[in-house]
């Protein structure tokens, strides 16, 4: 059981890091979140998790620069 447990968190922090490394290179938040859709469609629900939390790392990020920026200008 234990084994199994782990091979599904190295599906989810592959694809997590496979989904930063792209948004890095270029790729849009909306193209990832048409990848996850598509992920989604197939019910690789592992792989969905990986992307879901890098999607939301993204975002929390980009608001946390947001609120710098504001504060910046203030």
């Amino acid at each position: 059981m234990y084994e199994t447990q782990g091979l599904k968190n190295d599906i989810i922090y592959q694809f997590y890091y496979i989904a930063l490394y792209d948004y890095e290179k270029g790729t849009e938040l909306d193209e990832l979140r048409i990848i996850l859709y598509d992920y989604e469609d197939k019910e690789m629900y592992l792989e969905c998790e990986g992307i879901k939390l890098a999607i939301e790392k993204i975002e929390f990020t980009q608001l946390i620069q947001n609120i710098i920026n504001d504060n910046g200008r203030d």
